[in-house]
């Protein structure tokens, strides 16, 4: 009864603050996409923004990587990057000037994008973006902190040179050759494989996902913005601005982002979701028969350490529903899509829920050399993120075959191969299993989570799809936004928290010890985990 009334009360607050950002979104919608670049000022149009963090490919026991993404403004630099008379650079900045800690590394061609679309603003009749680097930086230290600016070069200065060398160019960055510097930022390295800090704290992960741009969506960033110094890095499970065939709506969740601290100093991990495919028809006027190109703006203002370059295809618009949902799986392999990581003493494989991932398919096969390849005994965590659950208490997305066909295809890998975490999104709603396998709580099985919640709901309640939970249910929540964190302390203990962040944002947490699975005994099948929630 009590929770009938909450969501009643809640519903009135959303509907509150769903006309407040209509009618923002409304005005922002009378701005062109020209009128948004020329706003700035000669002397900020060059300036490096929406600077961004992923790890790198390379991490072993010596060495370590870092991709700074960021973006110049078409304004400055033109709309053709063949035609663009700058470069993209990264300075590191440690030490003496020119010394061993105190080096450029400049981007290639292969490092910028852009891309333009149809725009579905009738005042404009196509979007251009701005250029996107991706500078990837190799050769760091592990478990290290790292001051860096993100500069624009000017090209006959730096013409001659050969990228990706750590060199002596203190020259190449003075005034003269720089048109536009970003103010100074920080960042540290992930510890070695299988390392911890060396100052003896945890490793600690901040998991969001289904964001958006609303007014929670805005509590969870500030609050995670607040909490956020000790965070290694944060594990974004998808939906991140629901752009809804508008390309400036990317724009606009960029700016948002960037004005909190994290963004440009915590590598952030993504799985592809499905508003991230961004199903843009080419054409004002909607035709069933057109074809759409997937993650335009995902594949171009992201980079995660890729496997391979992308390979997307065209999809036909038959093949979605007029939300954008995909019905079946698409062609986008590799890329941005789906890759893996080592962060220290865990291993993270991140997968697309849209692509085939049936037996035989190229992600199922890399998936499997994946988990085979693994060292527990260097990295004894392994955690898994998608954007559908294969879990799921609540109603809504349970029939999709990116769900059912998970349950029935990854389901039988990740038990056999003792997956820890598997870290979900889509239903914007909170759950936690216990460790199950099989539908059938079991202490060698994954936790599976759905953070889901991070600001973006059409209703105040997501309803559940039994009054009753279902058995492998420890934990679910309807009604509140918030985010989580995983905390790893050693190789045996962690800890999973869910941090509140809507109306009840002081209510109860739900927090856990977790044993990892390595070391549950496994012939105690009974429900004895811990659990203080």
């Amino acid at each position: 009864m009590m929770m009938s009334y909450y969501c009643k009360v809640s519903a009135f607050l959303l509907l509150h603050l769903v006309l407040a950002e209509q009618s923002e979104s409304a005005a922002a919608a009378s701005q062109s996409h020209v009128r948004r670049t020329a706003a700035a000022t000669a002397q900020d149009v060059c300036q490096p923004h929406h600077i961004h963090l992923s790890v790198g490919r390379l991490q072993n026991r010596t060495h370590s990587s870092m991709t700074v993404s960021f973006t110049i403004s078409s304004a400055c630099v033109g709309r053709k990057r063949h035609k663009n008379k700058s470069f993209g650079a990264v300075r590191l900045i440690g030490g003496e000037e020119g010394g061993e800690d105190d080096f450029l590394v400049i981007g290639d061609g292969n490092s910028t994008k852009e891309y333009d679309a149809m725009s579905p603003r009738r005042s404009v009749e196509r979007y251009y973006s701005d250029l996107y680097y991706h500078i990837e930086i190799n050769d760091l230290r592990p478990d290290r902190e790292y001051s860096y600016e993100c500069l624009l070069l000017k090209k006959d200065a730096v013409y001659s040179m050969q990228y990706y060398l750590r060199e002596d160019r203190t020259s190449l960055y003075h005034d003269d050759n720089v048109i536009a510097r970003s103010g100074i930022s920080s960042f540290t390295t992930p510890p070695a494989p299988g390392q911890w800090h060396s100052s003896g704290r945890t490793v600690k992960f901040a998991v969001i996902g289904d964001l958006a741009a609303r007014e929670h969506s805005r509590k969870t960033i500030r609050h995670l913005d607040l909490h956020s110094e000790s965070v290694d890095a944060i594990l974004f499970a998808g939906d991140l601005a629901y752009p809804s065939k508008d390309h400036v709506n990317w724009d606009s969740w960029m700016n948002l982002m960037s004005r909190s601290n994290f963004f440009s100093a915590t590598p952030i991990q993504i799985a592809l979701g499905n508003h991230d495919l961004d199903t843009y028809k080419h054409g004002w006027v909607y035709d069933i028969n057109e074809s759409v190109d997937i993650a335009l703006a995902y594949e171009n203002r992201f980079h995660m350490p890729q496997i391979r370059p992308p390979i997307r295809e065209l999809a036909s618009m038959k093949g979605f529903t007029s939300e954008g949902q995909p019905k079946d799986f698409i062609t986008y392999e590799y890329g941005n899509a789906y890759y893996s990581f080592t962060f220290g003493p865990s291993k993270h494989v991140v997968l697309s829920s849209f692509t085939n991932f049936r037996e035989g398919s190229l992600q199922y096969e890399w998936l499997l050399s994946e988990l085979k390849s693994v060292d527990r005994s260097i990295t004894p965590w392994l955690i898994v993120m998608l954007h559908c659950p294969l879990y799921n208490t609540f109603k809504s997305h349970r029939s999709e075959i990116f769900t059912t066909e998970a349950r029935a295809i990854l389901e039988p890998l990740f038990v056999e191969y003792t997956v820890n975490f598997v870290i979900a999104g889509h239903v914007h709603a909170y759950l936690r299993t216990c460790p199950v396998a099989f539908s059938q709580c079991n202490p060698r099985g994954p936790i599976h989570i759905i953070q889901g919640n991070g600001g973006r709901r059409k209703s105040a309640c997501v309803p559940y799809h039994n009054e009753t939970a279902e058995e492998w249910v420890a934990v679910r929540e309807q009604s509140q936004y918030g985010y989580g964190t995983l905390e790893l302390f050693n190789n045996s203990h962690a800890m999973w928290r869910l941090i509140k962040t809507g109306q009840d944002e002081n209510g109860e947490v739900d927090e856990i010890w977790v044993t990892n699975q390595l070391f549950a005994d496994e012939m105690n099948v009974n429900r004895g985990w811990e659990d203080n929630s």
